[in-house]
């Protein structure tokens, strides 16, 4: 069963939908009945501010299950922010005390590139470094929706699975053994997106 996670700023709608048109079983975070023994997928689904979506799953007592099941090796997808907390710190968060889920090492940046007009909302073009996992069938040049103002700036590159084709600073996936995370929302990016989705749903770690 897929847990999908409301963290009080996600867009739950939409991967409702999603999951019911693809006939998934899944359960949503909020439901007191879920049993951790039974999740064999989470969905992080994006939108919001790394302190808020911290503090908020702090208060559901969400962390540490999912870090629990993460580290257990239970296949994590993370869409915007729901990739962003799964590093350590963020200049988004005025809170030192507002770290991340500490999965992938690396930190969250606020993006500098002059030519890149904040917030990065729109479509855009991605390079496909890995075309495997969650990424296969998916070429460079392929593009996707993106909403953000920040991007992940990974320890080890060898965890970046794809950048901005015209800005390679820029990280729009990772991945690390059954962590996967991207910036752009599949959610809102069309067939594209649903590669993306299905191929999540078919993996098998």
């Amino acid at each position: 069963m897929i847990l999908l996670i409301n963290s009080g700023t996600s867009n739950l709608g939409a991967w409702i939908s999603i999951l019911n048109n693809l006939n998934q079983k899944f359960i949503l975070s909020d439901d007191d009945q879920w049993n951790i023994n039974e999740i064999n997928k989470i969905i992080f689904p994006g939108i919001g501010n790394f302190e808020e979506v911290i503090k908020n799953i702090s208060k559901k007592k969400l962390k540490e299950k999912i870090i629990y099941l993460v580290k257990k090796g239970i296949p994590y997808l993370g869409i915007c922010v729901g990739m962003q907390i799964l590093f350590y710190k963020s200049e988004e968060s005025k809170d030192d005390k507002s770290k991340g889920l500490c999965l992938i090492k690396g930190e969250i940046l606020r993006i500098s590139d002059k030519n890149i007009i904040l917030p990065h909302n729109g479509w855009n073009d991605i390079k496909v470094l890995k075309k495997e996992k969650i990424l296969k069938n998916i070429n460079t040049g392929t593009d996707f929706y993106f909403n953000h103002g920040f991007y992940c700036k990974c320890e080890d590159s060898r965890n970046i699975t794809s950048t901005l084709k015209d800005h390679t600073k820029i990280t729009s996936s990772v991945e690390q053994d059954c962590i996967f995370g991207v910036q752009f929302h599949p959610e809102k990016s069309m067939k594209s997106g649903l590669k993306i989705i299905k191929n999540f749903i078919e993996l098998r770690c």
